[in-house]
């Protein structure tokens, strides 16, 4: 066999062969890599892209604090967060406040909410693929609907509001024959967040947790439910990415069981609260209020264990027969120690409540198996008529002054020349003082207590200015047209519009100089 021999290349045919060790002193070729990627926070997207489809968007229905927290946690998550505000006048609480963890006397960390609240009333018709709704209960029906056009078929919903049922009316009030259900969840947090007045912030004073749940199936098709499911899980894997929410899906057990701890709070101990207009630490030294709040306890307790969809459920069955669930009811007592009731609140100040979708709910569910919940209807029509009462109360008011003030404006025109009617000076003092005082209390109930600290301060520079102010809001509020109290912010709205309406009834008056042009150059001389 003959060896073959190397043959050399010449230049023409290509490159001369290379030692086997050569190839290492090369610079290895590198393969082009993408661009990378930065995080673009939702405050620097332009208009055009935020409305884009591809972006990965989040729409967050509400105004209290738990919709500001949200949407503060997942500003990082998401591309986009937007705020959807359903109230005319939007929030001034910006700012989200964290307790610093160990000693309480640190000094809280303050970070700006980069997420903007945009109002209803701006017209916008792109479709949304992900939405929390977080509000009152009574309201959750009202804010879907200004947006129920923007929703589709794989979109997925969170209902993360107080109280149960309130999913039951906004499937049957908005979803009901008009289009196919958007992927719905119910969703709740365990985080305690209050409004700080005097940092204009959000403060979370305890960190939580936050559990969704989905709703059982409907007979849809199996495309739809994959797209659902698909979408549903991009939902929940957001949430859990962001540190402050830890949020995570469960089963509808395990979450009723989660939530259930601040509904029976809010649907034993402050009814009674209302109807013996007791702070919370009273309720442990009444012993006669304890057993109210034991009825109220066994009837839902009852209510829960004949539930059809929780006859196979352990986790619920063992919460509701031990007693660890009224521990934890004396426990959260205990620690509101003199606050006033929440309830209690808004009653004494006519505001609707979410009776109905506390003990409203049980009382529901009750008929429908069969059980007479008479201490829970008992406390649901006495909140009712309470309220209705204060309503009543304060329209009555408004027209008794509104009269006094028609009154008093007609002697004031008529009484001119009569000077034989001295004798009549203290009577007249003393109705005046009586409307005074009637003038103030309507004033009191109409309006939050910044907007009148704003109102006594303009008084002190310009009394007829503040004036008729207050005569504007008493003849809206006779009306009708106020429905809750007056902010700080429609006050300034209010006296701006004041002040544009003077500044038209104004006559400008051009004043000339009383001497010619020639008298002006005699000055130079």
């Amino acid at each position: 066999m003959v060896p073959q021999k190397a043959s050399a290349a010449l230049p023409e045919a290509g490159p001369a062969t290379r030692s086997p060790w050569a190839a290492a002193l090369d610079t290895p070729t590198r393969r082009p890599q993408p661009s990378p990627k930065f995080y673009v926070p939702s405050v620097l997207l332009p208009a055009e892209a935020s409305k884009s489809p591809s972006v990965h968007k989040i729409h967050i229905l509400g105004e209290d604090e738990r919709s500001k927290f949200i949407a503060h946690a997942l500003s990082g998550v998401y591309e986009s967060v937007e705020l959807l505000g359903w109230k005319r006048t939007p929030s001034r609480y910006t700012n989200i406040q964290k307790t610093s963890k160990g000693n309480r006397r640190e000094t809280s960390k303050f970070e700006r909410n980069p997420i903007k609240l945009k109002k209803s009333d701006e017209e916008d018709n792109s479709p949304i693929d992900h939405l929390v709704i977080s509000s009152k209960a009574f309201g959750a029906e009202s804010s879907l609907d200004q947006y129920k056009h923007r929703l589709r078929e794989d979109t997925t919903v969170c209902v993360m509001t107080e109280g149960l049922g309130v999913l039951d009316d906004v499937r049957a009030k908005i979803f009901n024959g008009t289009f196919q259900m958007p992927n719905m969840l119910l969703g709740h947090m365990s985080h305690k967040l209050a409004f700080n007045r005097n940092y204009n912030s959000v403060k979370q004073l305890k960190g939580g947790q936050l559990l969704m749940t989905p709703l059982p199936t409907t007979t849809v098709s199996h495309s739809s439910i994959e797209r659902k499911t698909e979408n549903r899980t991009n939902f929940v894997e957001s949430f859990g990415r962001a540190r402050q929410l830890r949020g995570s899906i469960t089963e509808y057990d395990s979450w009723l069981r989660f939530k259930l701890p601040s509904v029976i709070f809010a649907a034993v101990a402050d009814p009674v609260c209302v109807l013996l207009d007791l702070p919370y630490h009273g309720l442990l030294q009444n012993p006669p209020a304890q057993r109210m709040m034991e009825r109220l306890l066994d009837e839902i307790t009852l209510t829960l264990e004949m539930l059809p969809e929780l006859e196979s459920s352990t986790v619920v069955r063992d919460y509701v027969r031990g007693n660890l669930i009224k521990r934890q009811l004396y426990k959260n007592i205990m620690a509101k120690r003199d606050a006033q009731s929440s309830l209690l609140y808004q009653v004494q100040h006519g505001h609707q409540t979410d009776i109905d979708y506390l003990n409203g709910y049980f009382l529901k569910r009750a008929k429908r198996i069969g059980l007479d919940l008479r201490m829970n209807k008992l406390m649901t029509d006495m909140v009712k008529a309470k309220t209705l009462q204060t309503r009543q109360r304060i329209n009555t008011d408004i027209r008794k002054a509104r009269l006094e003030q028609l009154k008093a404006q007609q002697g004031a025109g008529g009484g001119g020349g009569s000077g034989g009617r001295s004798g009549s000076s203290g009577g007249d003092e003393e109705n005046s003082r009586k409307q005074e005082e009637a003038r103030q209390h309507i004033l009191n109930q109409i309006l939050h207590p910044e907007a009148a600290d704003r109102l006594g301060r303009i008084r002190l520079v310009k009394e007829s200015r503040a004036t008729d102010v207050e005569n504007r809001l008493i003849m809206l509020a006779q009306s009708g047209q106020l429905r809750q109290k007056v902010t700080e912010e429609q006050l300034k709205d209010l006296l701006n519009a004041v002040a544009d309406k003077k500044e038209e009834e104004k006559i400008v008056v051009s004043r000339r100089k009383g001497w010619d042009d020639d008298d002006d150059d005699l000055l130079d001389l």
